[in-house]
């Protein structure tokens, strides 16, 4: 900290002599030690500008507002840089939202009258351009159509899609201006999907029994043909400024994240996601571990590459920069939670509610029943609720118990409970487990439930306690997590996973009716339900103001390792890490096939991986590795290094025979931190019939220091072939490669 406080100090001298280079340097120097200090970020940005490096300086200027977003002078100073490069109507924007956190910035008002009389000149022209780079969303719902493929009846997060895309297409059409698209994996586009086949598609998954499935896949077919023409969403995205949205989740989508860079590079674009919940880090043991798997590496990847993100939960928001932190504690990561306390009899008071007669083959005739809804599945213990129906049983007689109905498809880990009522016949009369079932009839079982009673380890929200809330039934839950958020002052809680506590809070409800009826009247007073519809808007408005922040973050915290092993496959690691985001990161563009446990093949053509390099490392001697994997035949390779545009050195040709494993070494001394690789596989080759077209195998790579034996040693006796070279000098896999200085 001395040597950060001197560092500082020698930055202020400088920028008191106005010698802003030298300022410049002790400043960033000083930002090494304490990333955190946003007002040196501001005056690294106006020694930058100072010294004519004014881009620079916007950038440290943006590195400042994402520690101090609503400060006014700050946005003004974003307006100056901005002005100085000739964008007159961002730096007009930066202006107002400088004068919208401060009205009383007079500075702000000058420069706004300034600008406003010069871009009047051309003010019928101005309009028209202003008009087509207008902000639109681009909602990506290809979770949503998965989905919808295999299950009639909407999730939570699918009814949360749902909900807030209709209301971006009817309500509020002129704040969103939206376009939905899909991801199809088979062709590797982007498909723009007709508002009107949305439409269509969110009125079959409301209609339940009144659309027959031979409809429901006309509409998929639909979705499936749908083929406008690349250039019409090429013209839409040159054209507006968008923020593509993602509601569902994308960590199932095969490059997800090379795709969205790939429009970065191309189009004006944020990315904007939604995040449910981070259960695979907090619960691991009530997932597949392939899914806690694929889920720390996609979210190793997410503080990379999003703008910002939402999500449905004061506590999926502290959850989420908890875990960022652990593994990125420089990053700023904008999350933003917003309450999912819709009202769901709002939202079904354009349709009829399904008569109570309609749900006796559910329920017997003239039973009571506590309703419980969720995924039949570990994490939501259902097992808790099964042993106290047990005990229940043995407390009181059969006839006053009441049928507990379990509504929800299997999931996860669900054997323990099952074989706990397979051993215990008495409960068959008193558990029902039901599937699905139409929101008509979900709405009509709430309504004649006793009460509701929902027990899980955790929740992103907890919807079905709203939806127990919005048709008046009492939710009895148990206090955790985000439930406490769903619940509120309306619902009555027991301690999590404590059957005692349950079995007394079950008992008062079941047996005094006198209580159950004063804490039920109770919750509809405090129950705090809004509409759909305020929702979507919230949603909406907080997405659009959601600033770029993305390439900051890439530009100030994106590194490649030196020298530790990157692999370039998916990984068995349970935990997030930088390390574990890199087969994402490095791998760049559209020419890669998708993670393997192995590795991942390039495309025929030239794949690229790019390697930002720290600081300390420029002007060093390098050395790179370059492990590969061949295909089913034998493949001609050109492989070549660049920094910044410009190529180092010539290419080198290799052939990589058939099922090899083979590397490549480069000695190079680098320039610049814009350091990358290209692979060029010419034609490539067949997998196989009905299997895909590839280039070459890709497994590992490293970069170390030239004179860093211990790495290299590391990486030579980590592979059998390259234990092999060590044994026996062996050079048959191995090439060293010297590339010159220029």
């Amino acid at each position: 900290m001395e040597d950060a406080t001197e560092l500082r100090r020698l930055g202020d001298q400088s920028r008191d002599d106005k010698r802003w280079n030298d300022a410049a340097t002790h400043y960033a120097a000083y930002l090494q030690h304490v990333p955190a200090d946003w007002p040196i970020w501001v005056q690294h940005g106006h020694c930058l500008k100072e010294s004519g490096d004014i881009e620079g300086g916007l950038a440290s200027y943006h590195r400042a507002l994402e520690f101090v977003p609503e400060d006014s002078d700050l946005n003004l100073q974003i307006g100056h840089a901005l002005k100085l490069l000739g964008r007159l109507e961002k730096a007009l924007e930066s202006y107002r939202r400088a004068i919208f956190l401060d009205p009383q910035n007079e500075d702000a008002k000058r420069e706004i009258s300034t600008l406003e009389e010069v871009l009047a000149k051309s003010e019928a022209e101005q309009t028209t351009r202003i008009a087509a780079r207008s902000t639109r969303l681009m909602f990506d719902i290809s979770d949503l159509i998965q989905y919808m493929r295999e299950w009639r009846v909407p999730s939570g997060i699918q009814r949360v899609q749902l909900n807030i895309i209709y209301f971006a297409l009817t309500e509020f059409t002129a704040l969103a201006n939206p376009i939905l698209v899909y991801f199809d994996q088979a062709s590797g586009r982007w498909i723009t999907v007709e508002s009107e086949l949305f439409l269509a598609l969110h009125n079959a998954a409301e209609s339940g029994d009144e659309i027959l499935e031979e409809d429901l896949q006309e509409i998929l077919q639909r979705l499936d043909d749908a083929d406008m023409a690349e250039d019409y969403l090429d013209a839409q995205l040159q054209a507006h400024d968008f923020i593509l949205v993602n509601l569902g989740t994308s960590w199932w989508v095969e490059n997800y994240f090379l795709k969205l860079r790939e429009l970065r590079k191309l189009y004006n674009i944020r990315y904007v996601p939604m995040i449910h919940d981070v259960i695979p880090l907090t619960a691991p043991e009530h997932c597949a571990q392939r899914l806690v798997e694929e889920f720390c590496q996609w979210f190793s990847t997410l503080p990379f590459e999003v703008d910002g993100a939402v999500t449905n939960s004061q506590w999926s928001a502290m959850d989420v920069r908890h875990y960022v932190a652990e593994f990125l504690p420089d990053a700023v990561f904008p999350i933003h939670p917003i309450a999912l306390n819709g009202d769901m009899r709002r939202d079904f008071s354009t349709r009829a509610i399904t008569a109570k007669d309609t749900i006796r083959h559910l329920v017997p005739a003239g039973a009571s029943f506590v309703l419980c809804v969720g995924t039949l599945e570990s994490r939501k213990n259902q097992l808790l609720l099964f042993r106290a129906w047990e005990r229940l049983l043995e407390r009181h007689d059969t006839a006053d118990v009441p049928v507990l109905v379990c509504l929800g498809k299997a999931g996860w880990l669900f054997d323990e409970a099952a074989e706990f009522l397979r051993l215990r016949s008495s409960l068959n009369s008193k558990i029902m487990l039901v599937s699905s079932i139409t929101d008509q009839s979900l709405a009509a079982l709430y309504q004649e439930s006793l009460f509701t009673v929902f027990n899980s380890f955790y929740e992103g929200w907890g919807l079905p306690v709203t939806e127990s809330l919005s048709f008046g039934a009492l939710p009895l839950i148990a206090c955790n997590t985000s439930l406490t958020e769903a619940g509120g002052r309306a619902a009555v809680y027991f301690r999590s996973d404590d059957l005692d506590d349950l079995c007394d809070k079950l008992e008062t409800l079941i047996f005094n009716v006198a209580e159950r009826q004063r804490q039920s009247n109770e919750a509809r007073v405090n129950a705090n339900l809004r509409d759909w519809k305020d929702i979507a808007r919230e949603f909406l408005n907080t997405i659009i103001a959601i600033q770029p922040s993305a390439s900051i973050r890439q530009a100030a915290l994106l590194r490649a390792p030196i020298g530790r092993i990157v692999h370039l496959g998916k990984s068995n690691a349970l935990a997030p890490s930088i390390d574990l985001a890199m087969a994402n990161l490095l791998r760049d563009g559209l020419n890669w096939h998708r993670l393997e446990e192995w590795g991942a093949w390039t495309t025929p053509g030239t794949a690229a991986i790019r390697l930002p390099l720290p600081d300390e490392f420029i002007g060093q001697d390098l050395l790179l590795f370059l492990r590969l994997r061949g295909t089913a035949v034998d493949t001609c390779i050109t492989v070549s290094c660049w920094q910044d545009d410009e190529r180092l050195g010539i290419p080198i040709e290799e052939v990589i025979g058939h099922g090899t494993r083979y590397s490549l070494v480069f000695r190079l001394k680098a320039h610049s931190p814009n350091l990358s690789l290209k692979i060029d596989a010419g034609t490539g080759s067949s997998l196989g019939p009905g299997d895909r077209d590839v280039g070459i195998g890709v497994t590992h790579l490293m970069l170390c220091p030239a004179d860093d034996t211990t790495a290299q040693y590391h990486f030579m006796n980590t592979f059998p072939e390259l234990r092999q070279h060590v044994a026996d000098g062996a050079r048959a896999n191995l090439r060293r490669i010297e590339i010159p200085s220029s």
